[in-house]
C-alpha cells in the first residue's frame, strides 16, 4: 500500500499506524493526520532514528500494511 492510500484511508489506519509504533501515543497520531513527513519526523524524535532510517521504517510500513485492522 502507498502513502497516498494510507492517507486516504487515515481513520481506519490510526489503529494500525499505533500498533506498529508503539512509542507514538494518541497525541503523536492525531498531529500525524494522514501525513508522510510529520510522521518521519516523530519517529526520529520517538525512535531517535536519522532521517534516511526514518524513511526506511515508514517504506518498511507500506509494504507490511495488507488491510485496515491487519496487525503485525
Amino acid at each position: 500500500m502507498n502513502w497516498s492510500e494510507i492517507e486516504a484511508q487515515w481513520e481506519q489506519m490510526k489503529a494500525l499506524l499505533a500498533s506498529h509504533w508503539h512509542e507514538l501515543n494518541e497525541e503523536d497520531i492525531a498531529l500525524i493526520n494522514g501525513k508522510r513527513d510529520v510522521l518521519a519526523q516523530l519517529l526520529q524524535e520517538r525512535y531517535n532514528l536519522g532521517v534516511s532510517q526514518a524513511e526506511d521504517a515508514i517504506c518498511a510500513f507500506e509494504k507490511d500494511v495488507r488491510r485496515p485492522g491487519a496487525v503485525k
